[in-house]
């Protein structure tokens, strides 16, 4: 918000904006050069979060728009991995028949992100990098064990997906493609009938294998290590935190939910 003289307080948008400077990127190069270059930058590729953000107050002093970089709209098998640009949109990337092939249940579950209106322009990494805890990209790809791979001046940069909402990143660093191994069987499962109270995503190899991700509209998603080759994985309470529902709540909800998706899973 932001007083108008003789208006008051009024609701801040794209429209009361200073001017800014403006990089049109075609390479990563460009891209990363202007980010490094200028203190105060943004990246717009989707430009669906950015408009948020406008609307939450933030003024950039420039803005780099990447949404000509072809190399990040792209899926890909490469080295036992799906490789995933951060510039494909929602959209695009669950009705892409590789991710469909590869991970039926990732792809399902991507296409219930957001309304049709956003997920026609949101891109996967924007999701991820705008750190927002009701945002649900994260929770998907930590489930599966990406890797988000950023170019930086300084060289690549390469981490767990679940490290996002920790990380300190160098000026100018971009994510540019996710990377999710894909281990003999691995399958996901994305429980979202209860958000925004709680969502959770239960991914599992051939082995039984993998892991429980589960997350709240206000906290970050608790990512948890899970052996379930005998059974249903065991759950362990943690505490949440969320300034809506109690962790008595949460933690019952997401040991039955663990359950159901383990069943699931059996079955598909």
């Amino acid at each position: 918000m932001q007083r108008i003289e003789g208006a008051g307080l009024i609701a801040t948008s794209f429209r009361s904006l200073p001017a800014f400077g403006l990089t049109r990127a075609t390479t990563l190069a460009q891209a990363v050069e202007a980010l490094a270059r200028y203190s105060n930058a943004c990246v717009l590729n989707g430009g669906t979060d950015l408009a948020a953000k406008f609307n939450e107050g933030y003024s950039p002093a420039h803005m780099v728009c990447i949404n000509a970089i072809t190399s990040m709209k792209s899926v890909a098998l490469r080295d036992g991995a799906l490789v995933i640009g951060a510039g494909v949109t929602h959209y695009d990337g669950a009705r892409h028949d590789l991710v469909r092939s590869v991970l039926p249940g990732f792809a399902q579950a991507w296409a219930r992100l957001a309304n049709v209106r956003v997920r026609m322009s949101a891109t996967i990494g924007g999701n991820v990098t705008a750190r927002r805890t009701r945002y649900e990209a994260a929770i998907l790809l930590s489930a599966l064990g990406a890797q988000l791979q950023f170019a930086a001046p300084q060289g690549e940069v390469s981490m767990a997906c679940e490290n996002i909402w920790s990380a300190t990143l160098p000026q100018g660093a971009l994510l540019y493609e996710i990377r999710i191994p894909l281990r003999d069987g691995l399958a996901l499962d994305y429980e979202r009938s209860m958000r925004p109270v709680m969502t959770q995503a239960l991914a599992l190899d051939a082995a039984g294998q993998g892991r429980l991700v589960t997350a709240t509209e206000f906290t970050r998603p608790r990512v948890l290590d899970v052996q379930a080759a005998g059974g249903p994985p065991v759950y362990t309470p943690y505490a949440a935190g969320d300034p809506v529902a109690g962790d008595r709540y949460l933690n019952h909800v997401a040991q039955v939910f663990s359950v159901r998706q383990f069943e699931r899973l059996q079955k598909s």
